[in-house]
């Protein structure tokens, strides 16, 4: 008995470091937001008031915005980046030219800092100089758009420029993990379907889209949950408020402005908290609607 728990020992030792790093980085900090979102600074002591933050954070019309932002934002990238990732991914899989030259092409803007695309984006969608507004002008577009300047829910406004920033980003990652899904689709379903006399569209229809079924899911929960964390390049283009008008302010930056602008870490740790309760919520709806069938529907299979 002692021979085999000196054995497990052995590999509790391997593992412990693992523990310690979650516990100090992410149980700890957890549990620490939790406890402040309950208390309030009073002097250099900490005085519990209940749900008071909660309260004050669902009054707080700049809360309340930010948090339409984040939906927004989310929305909106999630509609446009999943088929257009897909139209890409499947035009990449019927290339026989250099495929892995443009996968690379594609996927560089991913590993590429985040601060420097956003800082270049700065500048490209700048309404007097700009790059984008610079073409613009001389195919005679009048009058020009105010892009960064402009905070209403349109086209060509700052909510407008921070989805594009978004897209160009992440659609080499959304396309390669859209290809694989193609590649893992069994040939023979294909030749069956033209040995009966499917077309293109009917093949795409009826195997492709059905196949790729667990990369829909996979993307769309993790695409869920980065949207709603989203905040480097939303800071880099318009500060820690989201100016202009706060167009481009979400949770992420309503907590990092609360807490090391404003000195409020408890208003900023209830705001973290439901956060992670909302992106809880995504998921676990999420998992119950997609995942939990498609389980089942394998199980059945």
């Amino acid at each position: 008995m002692l021979r085999q728990l000196r054995k497990s020992l052995i590999w509790y030792v391997f593992i412990a470091p693992t523990f310690v790093l979650f516990g100090l980085f992410v149980a700890y900090p957890t549990f620490e937001t939790f406890r402040l979102s309950f208390f309030h600074e009073v002097a250099t002591r900490q005085e519990f008031v209940g749900a008071l933050h909660y309260v004050r954070l669902i009054s707080n019309q700049v809360f309340l915005a930010s948090l339409l932002n984040t939906a927004f934002l989310g929305i909106i990238f999630l509609m446009i980046i999943i088929p257009l990732s897909l139209v890409m991914a499947s035009l990449l899989n019927n290339l026989r030219v250099w495929p892995n030259f443009f996968k690379a092409i594609y996927f560089l803007p991913q590993i590429t800092s985040t601060v420097a695309v956003a800082l270049v984006f700065s500048y490209v969608f700048q309404p007097n100089w700009g790059l984008v507004n610079g073409l613009l002008r001389e195919v005679g577009v009048s009058p020009l758009p105010l892009w960064l300047a402009e905070p209403r829910y349109v086209l060509t406004g700052s909510r407008a420029a921070a989805t594009i920033l978004a897209v160009w980003v992440a659609l080499g990652y959304y396309m390669l993990i859209f290809q694989a899904g193609l590649q893992a689709v069994p040939a023979e379903l294909y030749d069956a379907a033209r040995v009966d006399g499917a077309g293109p569209l009917q093949t795409w229809w009826f195997i492709t889209l059905p196949s790729l079924r667990p990369t829909f899911i996979f993307l769309y929960i993790t695409g869920t949950i980065d949207a709603m964390s989203r905040f480097s390049d939303l800071w880099m283009l318009g500060g820690p408020a989201g100016t202009p008008a706060r167009s481009l302010q979400t949770i992420v930056m309503y907590v990092y402005q609360t807490a090391f602008e404003s000195n409020d870490f408890n208003l900023a740790s209830a705001a973290a908290v439901i956060l992670f309760v909302i992106v809880l919520l995504l998921t676990m709806l999420n998992f119950r609607s997609f995942l939990q069938r498609e389980f089942t529907q394998r199980s059945g299979a």
